[in-house]
């Protein structure tokens, strides 16, 4: 597909200044038990899930199936709705994905319209690997996706690790917006795909 050549080829080949190395693996988290950290998290995580709109403009830089390089990112959510805009590293347009209550719909760099019912299958289908878009959302907050997410804390009570879906996300740096500590950078690892976040901008 146009959209998979663009994004891993010439997006790519003009040289992505985070370059990642290695083979991609996501271990398992060991669970927070520490009681204190337990209770922190209680505090922040409430604090998050308060969050009703939220808007975080960053980049990613990408390692999957041998190639990497680096895109821009502008991600927003209501409570009705995701828009996901992907820039090249030269600001040019590659893509924007839609997705709320009546389906998914994805506009590649022509303009041209995709429908459908799950964003991940069709992020798949366009890039050629999986991001699990119903998920990532809470990941990019600092929230589990699910009760089964295995996490551990920092000494503040935010996630430090964890492990959800088969995916490690690992949390390195935190910026408080508005009273509330805010992932800034994380990383990301599922079997041969790695991907780092960085988050410039948070609007809440």
């Amino acid at each position: 597909m146009i959209l998979r050549a663009l994004l891993l080829g010439g997006i790519l080949l003009l040289g992505g200044i985070l370059l990642l190395s290695g083979c991609a693996t996501a271990p398992l988290v060991e669970p927070e038990t520490d009681p204190q950290r337990m209770a922190l998290w209680q505090a922040h995580q409430a604090l998050l899930q308060q969050i009703g709109h939220w808007r975080a403009e960053g980049r990613a830089a990408i390692r999957a199936q041998g190639s990497g390089g680096q895109v821009a990112f502008d991600w927003q959510r209501d409570p009705g709705q995701q828009l996901l805009h992907i820039r090249t590293p030269l600001g040019q347009n590659a893509m924007q994905l839609t997705l709320n209550a009546q389906g998914v719909v994805l506009i590649d760099h022509e303009g041209r319209i995709y429908q459908g019912s799950d964003g991940e299958s069709m992020l798949r289908e366009a890039l050629g690997w999986s991001v699990p878009v119903d998920a990532m959302h809470a990941w990019l907050l600092g929230l589990p996706a699910s009760g089964d997410d295995a996490f551990s804390l920092d000494a503040q009570g935010r996630l430090k690790s964890m492990h959800s879906n088969g995916w490690r996300i690992d949390y390195q740096r935190y910026t408080v917006i508005d009273g509330i500590p805010l992932p800034s950078r994380l990383e990301l690892t599922h079997a041969d795909l790695n991907l780092r976040l960085v988050v410039d901008r948070w609007h809440l």
